[in-house]
């Protein structure tokens, strides 16, 4: 048996996570800020979780906290602020939460450590898989993923621009924008980013009339393909509770869990 140590895969995941945000902030559509330790990301999508605070540094929280609210009341914006697993989470957490900002979900914090020659998966005749490559591949993957996670279409929009420039500009090299094609129809989708040698999987969703259908398999079997050829060793996540069992199955193992907080009731 091969020994996991939960804290380095802790740590592991945390920085893969502030490693994405940082990627993130580097595309056009956002807007990025580190003020008194916190990290601030706005992507220009109304949703909290499509924004983010995460802190990177020392010192007081209640003055981290009146940063977040008023970078995010800068850009009208609702956000969640996140709480990364590792020493000192818990205490982090209770200062946010007193800062006036209610913890909303507890996502897992999942890795998966690659490996050469898995098992293919077989044919698959009815369907197929492509990284986006275009402004309208981009648009395509941002409608379906809105779709898969139940989003207003309101949101396509700016979430469009958000996927684009990820598709299209200069790092376009460092994400892969997925999407799987069932009899025709896009039916679910992924987003990997590559910052290092631990990739970060988000956005990855299967559209409702499409569930049930073994095409999650299909999606993470060649997602994480991706991460293999693009050279990483590991992939990290943070598991929703539809998701969870699959990762698990495919061999991804908790480290703890992200502690994520927002004034926004329904944030995760």
């Amino acid at each position: 048996m091969v020994f996991f140590d939960e804290n380095q895969a802790a740590s592991e995941a945390a920085s893969a996570f502030e490693a994405s945000l940082r990627l993130w902030g580097t595309l056009s559509p956002c807007r990025t800020a580190e003020r008194h330790g916190v990290l601030l990301l706005s992507t220009g999508t109304a949703i909290p979780d499509q924004n983010y605070a995460l802190k990177t540094g020392e010192g007081p929280i209640p003055l981290m906290a009146g940063e977040v609210l008023t970078f995010f009341a800068s850009e009208n914006m609702p956000f969640t602020w996140w709480v990364p697993p590792g020493t000192g989470a818990l205490s982090d957490s209770g200062e946010v939460a007193r800062a006036g900002l209610p913890l909303q979900c507890s996502p897992p914090a999942m890795i998966l450590r690659l490996r050469e020659g898995r098992n293919a998966m077989p044919p698959f005749p009815e369907g197929e898989i492509s990284v986006c490559r275009t402004p309208g591949e981009a648009i395509g993957w941002a409608a379906s993923s809105l779709g898969g996670f139940g989003s207003e279409p309101e949101h396509l929009e700016p979430f469009a621009a958000f996927a684009s420039s990820m598709a299209t500009g200069k790092d376009r090299e460092r994400f892969r924008l997925l999407v799987l094609s069932f009899r025709g129809r896009p039916a679910a989708t992924a987003l990997l980013t590559l910052p290092g040698k631990t990739a970060g999987l988000f956005y990855f969703s299967v559209l409702p009339e499409f569930r049930r259908l073994g095409l999650g398999k299909r999606l993470l079997d060649n997602t994480l393909e991706e991460a293999l050829e693009a050279g990483c060793s590991s992939v990290a996540l943070q598991a929703s509770p539809m998701g969870f069992s699959l990762y698990r199955k495919y061999g991804f193992r908790e480290c703890g869990r992200f502690l994520v907080h927002s004034p926004h009731t329904g944030a995760c």
